[in-house]
């Protein structure tokens, strides 16, 4: 009996160990054009896992010319306003509340686009913001810099 409650102690030790959190790497602060670039490309840990960059960077929101929606969707984010200077494509969840986009309707216009930020203040196109995420590499293995884009954390309105 008590082999059996050790080994269901050591059983349950070993499960709670695996399903902790592990900590994510931390933020890198960056400018929108250097965001999909070598410098961010995804990288392996010590144990071999692929890991992703986070970043830290500032834009302007455009709502996007198309649009696929599932639970996520691309926003366009520019480095100046009116879809002037680089362009970084960020995935945000869909639906209501903090650091999430609502769905867009069919005929959308570029005022339609809504998205929560992290303080709860509402955000459109055009809105500067700084936006926290991991880089992820799209895809099409090899051809990362192609498919690109931003795994939305946070979005906070910039000053």
């Amino acid at each position: 009996m008590k082999k059996i409650t050790l080994m269901l102690c050591a059983a349950g030790a070993l499960l709670a160990s695996a399903c902790s959190k592990e900590p994510q790497p931390p933020l890198e602060a960056t400018t929108i054009d250097k965001v999909c670039t070598e410098a961010f490309g995804p990288f392996y840990d010590e144990r071999k896992y692929v890991k992703y960059h986070r970043v830290s960077f500032t834009g302007f929101l455009a709502t996007p010319k198309s649009a696929m929606i599932s639970d996520t969707m691309f926003v366009d984010v520019h480095e100046k306003p009116n879809r002037a200077g680089a362009l970084v494509r960020a995935s945000f969840r869909v639906g209501s509340g903090k650091n999430r986009v609502e769905k867009l309707k069919n005929g959308y216009k570029e005022s339609d686009l809504k998205i929560g930020s992290n303080s709860g203040a509402d955000l459109g196109n055009g809105s500067k913001v700084v936006i926290e995420g991991a880089v992820s590499p799209g895809g099409v293995p090899g051809k990362w810099l192609d498919g690109c884009y931003v795994r939305v954390e946070s979005v906070e309105k910039a000053n």
